[in-house]
């Protein structure tokens, strides 16, 4: 192509400005260039198009690699959305390791390998694909032609403790990616990248046949002879195992990985360190945020838990600050009485989830005290970090965002609870687009604002395997796409030892004052530093060793465990009685549906008209 249309645009709003595609910074306003990599579904392009713009902004890099070189404008969206294409919206939630649907490249000429232009809807036209942030130094590979590695490649050179945590990540998709139809994804070595320790689905497979986990098990046996040694004898067990069929689901091969990793792990002790600050912002006279962490900065040893909580009130000055502060007030005196986390993950994730729904209730009665209603309410976001040993609990509620910061790249680990995030995961629309749509940003829920029977608040637990930081925030410092543009500039020192946690905090709060500057802001940031790798022969594990853990460690737990089957059907029992001595009426009272999903619940509704938004405060 010509050298002249080599033109990458600053991404901010009011900038725009054309700059060389080597360049880091714009030439005028300073910031950090985004270069977003997109990856093409639908149609190849044609080998005769490398190197040119097509769609009047994208370079291509290859047949299935293309940069926007106007990252700030929104890409074209299509009045249709193929049925093929759904899976990648309705499973935004697992956008770590999924990619988002992008937009679309408008055909504006037949090209030499397509004489008529295609039907709209059909796999024959051209899709993009979005990933999360990648580091230069992956985007430089990118630039080249080439994608991400796959695992088959990254295997052999990886530790015990990353190989197992890859096929802990393959193991938590299984379900929700079978529900979509399109688990056939993961018996694909060549679909199946890695960007350090996250697995990323370079796009989804569509089944065309039943696929098990038997089909699974003998994938990975493909891999047993270039596993590290302490985990051989143990994925060999594991393999065998999902062969014959003994474990014929993917909760079980789940609990069996994360206790088989679990033991692993204890070779290599995490240590924690937070820090912490907030600030008013140059627009607001007072300040709604609020914070917990044990110290202004604190480390704790890899015994201990770490944790950090950020919150954003909501409702104004008279009740968001109320609520925010409560919420931390009273979160913090759940944690610090909380024992030691079982080593079992559904536990841990029931333990947050009581003590936020309890904390939900005491804002709630509060409003319903004091009498107040619809947008009068108070409430507040949260994001809470909560880490032990090499494990990490992200929850949230609301749109304050939890950013997870490797040497590989930068993921936004929370989804908004909003409507636009909403409008995604039910499969209407492409989030670029549902971020153009009116009220975009409403909140669909926020912690005090109804009874706990309607709140969701979204727990994941993260396997660390690597040297690493994570970013709390609330939306003064996450708004207009300002940490996907400085992450690497003000964060990723931190773990090349060039600045110190406190100084990153501090700078992050400033340069949400300076570009964004319309709200509060506060930043937590929790670093995660692994030890040494200790002696690997005394951890070789196998599938008996790991059992017999499992089992005794279930036997000797002090713990609740949720419900078991047989209290199920006792339950069930109770409320058929119920229904026949009482009636289908008093049934109904006594016994509702208190975890009924939203959007099972306006996927049934869609069809209908959908309640106004504007009723729904947002954070100030």
């Amino acid at each position: 192509m010509d050298e002249a249309q080599k033109i990458l645009r600053c991404s901010l709003k009011y900038c725009q400005t054309p700059n060389s595609l080597s360049s880091q910074f714009c030439s005028r306003c300073e910031s950090p260039l985004i270069q977003r990599y997109l990856w093409v579904v639908g149609t190849r392009l044609a080998p005769a198009q490398i190197q040119q713009l097509i769609g009047q902004r994208y370079l291509v890099i290859s047949e299935k690699l293309v940069l926007d070189t106007q990252p700030g404008i929104p890409p074209y969206f299509p009045e249709r959305i193929p049925p093929w294409l759904k899976p990648y919206l309705r499973l935004s939630p697992y956008r770590l390791h999924i990619p988002k649907l992008y937009g679309q490249i408008p055909r504006e000429d037949p090209t030499p390998d397509h004489d008529t232009k295609p039907e709209q809807g059909s796999e024959s036209e051209v899709w993009l694909l979005e990933y999360e942030n990648f580091s230069s130094s992956v985007q430089e590979k990118f630039a080249k032609g080439e994608f991400l590695p796959t695992l088959e490649i990254a295997w052999s050179s990886a530790s015990g403790i990353r190989q197992l945590n890859w096929l802990l990540q393959i193991s938590q998709l299984w379900q929700p990616m079978a529900a979509q139809g399109v688990v056939k994804t993961l018996l694909s070595p060549e679909l199946l990248r890695v960007n350090g320790s996250v697995v990323q689905l370079q796009e989804l497979e569509a089944d065309r046949a039943t696929v098990t986990l038997k089909d699974l098990g003998k994938m990975w046996s493909n891999w047993i002879a270039d596993a590290d040694q302490t985990i051989e004898s143990f994925l060999q067990d594991t393999c065998h195992r999902l062969q014959k069929g003994e474990l014929d689901n993917s909760e079980t091969l789940t609990d069996l990985l994360e206790e088989g990793l679990r033991e692993t792990a204890r070779s290599q002790p995490i240590h924690y360190q937070i820090a912490t600050t907030t600030d008013s912002g140059p627009s607001r006279s007072h300040n709604e945020d609020a914070y917990y962490q044990k110290e202004e900065t604190c480390e704790f040893p890899p015994t201990q838990k770490a944790l950090a909580i950020v919150c954003d009130g909501v409702g104004g000055h008279q009740g968001g600050e109320v609520a925010s502060q409560l919420a931390i007030e009273h979160l913090r005196q759940e944690f610090q009485n909380l024992p030691e986390l079982s080593p079992k993950r559904e536990v841990v994730t029931e333990q947050i989830e009581k003590a936020i729904s309890k904390v939900n209730d005491i804002i709630c009665d509060q409003n319903d005290v004091e009498n107040r209603k619809a947008q009068e309410r108070m409430g507040t976001t949260l994001v809470m970090a909560l880490g032990h040993n090499h494990e990490m609990y992200v929850t949230h509620v609301g749109d304050s965002r939890v950013y997870w910061i490797t040497t590989s790249g930068c993921y936004q680990l929370t989804l908004d609870d909003d409507l636009a995030s909403r409008q995604t995961r039910l499969g209407h629309l492409l989030y670029r687009e549902a971020l153009q749509q009116p009220a975009a940003g409403s909140l669909i829920q926020a912690l005090g604002m109804s009874s706990s029977k309607l709140l969701h608040p979204t727990t994941q637990r993260l396997v660390l395997d690597e040297d690493c930081v994570f970013l709390l925030c609330s939306d003064g410092l996450s708004d207009n796409g300002l940490v996907e543009q400085y992450w690497e500039v003000e964060i990723l020192p931190v773990l090349e030892a060039d600045k110190d946690l406190d100084t990153v905090a501090q700078r992050l709060v400033a340069l949400a004052n300076n570009l964004n500057g319309h709200d509060n802001v506060t930043v937590s940031l929790l670093q995660c530093s692994l030890s040494e790798l200790q002696d690997h022969g005394a951890l070789t594990l196998n599938l008996a060793e790991v059992t017999q853990i499992q089992t005794s460690k279930e036997k000797g737990s002090t713990l609740a465990s949720p419900t078991n089957k047989r209290q199920q059907g006792v339950m069930l029992l109770l409320l058929i009685l119920a229904l026949v001595m009482g009636g289908m009426g008093m049934a109904y009272w006594l016994f509702p549906e208190v975890r009924q999903s939203l959007d099972q619940f306006q996927e049934q509704l869609r069809s209908k008209p959908m309640r106004d938004p504007s009723d729904l405060p947002s954070p100030d």
